[in-house]
């Protein structure tokens, strides 16, 4: 079987089709790759591809 066998909990993307193996991971290649919007920092004005990577950057910047 391939790298996700025949799982029936795998999720594709409605937009290119890519299969990932639960819904944080879908969620996060989305974000990624179809969110043309980017996440700014407010006190910096750093801009991120997701809401996580702006959370973990919110943390170390003052």
């Amino acid at each position: 079987m391939g790298l996700f066998g025949s799982n029936k909990n795998n999720l594709k993307c409605k937009k290119c089709g890519t299969v990932l193996s639960d819904s944080n991971r879908l969620k996060k290649h989305q974000e990624k790759a179809h969110n043309k919007k980017k996440e700014k920092c407010r006190a910096c004005d750093t801009e991120f591809d997701t809401q996580e990577e702006l959370r973990k950057h919110k943390k170390n910047c003052k």
